[in-house]
């Protein structure tokens, strides 16, 4: 990789650590990082998948609008610029105007110039968390890889602006299939929005899936709506579940628990080689989403559970336990389990788990525990962050 591949922010942005490294030394260094991390439990290497793509790989970002600082603080009552981008590399609260991001959605920074020439005329600032004051929050922007359709949110304070006029400038860089406006009145810094409008377009996009297989091409559509979770790099995504795909398929359960199933995505990847699947998720807005997606895709066997993990698994302990020739699949957030929900998972004791982590040092936390009872079969891994130190790991473990 040349080094003059790389953004033009990187070094100061906080987003990518390692685009100056060829990208199968990335890879290289993954597996390394994984081998050594995961030495007390394994031994030998683990495989890491690479990404498909290295560029604007990213289906979703959200530049948040701050107020400018300043090497040297300004007067009191100078009014501060409004700057559009992310945070600085390890300052958190230094905002950073950006022009482009080379991971981001294609054509975001044609979106940037377009907002900033909508708002700058009309003296817009951004909100200050610590006065309180001004306006503007966040620009979220998500699209579909394999279907091309966009989405820009616009998320504000309360209050009226020139809506016609952003929909103008978003429409004319970026031709988004959908544009909404939403209004957050917290104090976070997160893209979120306590109420929202669409203002043009379709309410959702799309985004569509293909997994080989022996059967041959699997293809499934998702409905993505404004603040809908779905993984980050959708290409690689696809690696990823055609690998639970194919541990589904070699151990031939009946029933799978997906548990932190999100809108669906694994528990359909799989739907065709069980005969029920159980996607259990605390998001009301996912498990809505992944019922429209089962009906959109022709599933009728996936049921979705809109609970917290650690209460699904308290009740089917109370219950009858799992039902007899099942598999479960864990996918917590980056946090890991929940202390209880690990414990109501090792007295269910499946004789299959697959657990998939985002952040490899909890799951190396929360091995020992799984330890007396499970061994670990296999350990691999697939890149759906290039350019950063994230990867995800699949760990598949069998009951002693």
């Amino acid at each position: 990789m040349d080094y003059r591949d790389c953004c033009p922010h990187f070094g100061e942005c906080g987003g990518c650590q390692t685009q100056d490294v060829p990208y199968e030394h990335q890879v290289a260094a993954k597996e390394g990082m994984l081998q050594e991390l995961f030495a007390p439990f394994w031994d030998g290497p683990v495989p890491v998948t690479p990404s498909p793509v290295l560029w604007h790989y990213r289906n979703k970002v959200d530049p948040a609008f701050a107020p400018m600082r300043y090497p040297e603080a300004p007067p009191k009552g100078f009014e501060r610029e409004t700057v559009l981008g992310f945070k600085k590399k390890g300052r958190w609260f230094w905002p950073l105007d950006i022009e482009t991001c080379r991971i981001a959605p294609e054509g975001l920074d044609g979106l940037l110039r377009a907002v900033r020439e909508w708002y700058r005329p009309q003296g817009l600032r951004a909100f200050d968390s610590r006065t309180h004051e001004g306006f503007l929050r966040t620009l979220l922007v998500r699209d579909g890889k394999r279907t091309g359709e966009r989405m820009v949110v616009l998320i504000t304070r309360e209050g009226d602006f020139d809506k016609e006029g952003f929909v103008d400038a978003a429409r004319s860089a970026f031709a988004p299939s959908s544009i909404y406006h939403g209004v957050f009145h917290g104090l976070a810094d997160v893209a979120a929005a306590d109420t929202l409008e669409l203002l043009d377009g379709a309410p959702s996009i799309t985004e569509r899936l293909e997994l080989p297989g022996r059967e041959g091409m699997r293809s499934l559509s998702f409905r993505i709506s404004p603040f809908s979770f779905f993984q980050t790099n959708p290409l690689a995504t696809e690696r990823l579940y055609t690998l639970i795909r194919e541990w589904v398929q070699a151990i031939a359960p009946d029933t799978l628990y997906d548990l932190y199933g999100g809108a669906g995505g694994i528990a359909f990847s799989c739907a065709d080689l069980v005969q029920q699947v159980w996607s259990v998720e605390n998001v009301r807005e996912a498990s809505a989403d992944g019922r429209h997606n089962a009906a959109a895709n022709g599933i009728t066997n996936v049921t979705f559970v809109t609970e917290k993990v650690k209460n699904y698994l308290k009740y089917a302990l109370e219950a009858e336990g799992l039902a007899p020739n099942a598999v479960m699949i864990l996918d917590p957030p980056r946090a890991g389990l929940h202390p209880k929900a690990l414990r109501r998972v090792l007295a269910l004791a499946p004789r299959h788990l697959l657990y998939v982590s985002c952040n490899p040092k909890i799951l190396a936390r929360e091995l020992p525990s799984f330890q007396e009872q499970y061994h670990l079969r296999s350990l691999r891994a697939v890149d759906l962050f290039p350019h950063t130190r994230h990867v995800e790991v699949v760990a598949e473990l069998s009951r002693r």
